[in-house]
């Protein structure tokens, strides 16, 4: 329908507050047929969605320059609800299907796992790395190791030449693993928005929880950020 391709996931109208159920419903309307939108400049589109018996709703939506989220949204039946951005319903997520033609293909699930252990070694310690002077796990590198989990959640659900490189942690290493013990990480995703992943991430000794946290993650074309990377130099 529209010249700018929209490729909205269904994790990321997941990751939206919405109805219990609201999803599902969408779906079904979409599939049921009777929705129409006009387009009414690049990426904004406006129109109405079938909703009891012969009523309709109003809906407006628009999208995002690279056409994977939405930027504003709007119903005849949330307008009252709070929130920013308010809460998607079954018309929005009906409206979202009809333009770009059903729901695409996506790896990306809310509550896909991963998790890795590893053994804490010399090198991984504070005294080792400088960022502290005991013989014990370094938080900088319990991010890392976070950090690699969340990574390798991601890969097999990225396009050719794509990867995720991340943009934002925040963590609370509350205990100290010494050299020698076994370490398990765990990765989960909570949210999509587009190109934004955000996972839970938390981490485990053999004594219990050593650390927890929110780690954020864009997907990115690798060449094109390395291209930037490199204009980042002075020339010589």
């Amino acid at each position: 329908m529209s010249e700018r391709k929209i490729n909205v996931t269904l994790a990321t109208l997941e990751s939206y507050n919405h109805i219990v159920g609201d999803i599902e419903r969408g779906v079904k309307i979409y599939e049921r047929g009777g929705v129409d939108l006009m387009e009414q400049e690049p990426g904004y589109f406006v129109g109405r969605v079938p909703h009891k018996g012969t009523d309709t709703k109003v809906v407006s939506l628009r999208f995002t320059r690279d056409g994977q989220d939405l930027e504003h949204h709007h119903c005849d039946c949330s307008w009252r609800q709070r929130g920013n951005p308010k809460p998607i319903c079954r018309h929005i997520v009906a409206a979202v299907l009809e333009i770009q033609g059903g729901i695409p293909v996506s790896k990306l699930e809310l509550g896909k796992k991963y998790w890795m252990e590893h053994c804490v070694g010399e090198d991984d310690t504070a005294k080792a790395i400088g960022s502290g002077g005991l013989e014990v796990l370094a938080t900088p590198r319990l991010i890392a190791l976070m950090e690699q989990a969340a990574y390798t959640l991601l890969e097999d659900a990225l396009d050719d030449g794509q990867t995720s490189v991340g943009t934002n942690i925040s963590i609370s290493h509350t205990a100290p693993s010494p050299v020698g013990i076994m370490i398990e990480i765990e990765a989960v995703i909570t949210s999509v928005k587009g190109r934004t992943v955000t996972c839970e991430v938390s981490a485990s000794d053999e004594g219990g929880e050593i650390g927890e946290g929110v780690h954020t993650r864009v997907i990115v074309d690798g060449e094109k950020l390395l291209a930037k990377a490199k204009g980042r130099k002075p020339a010589e």
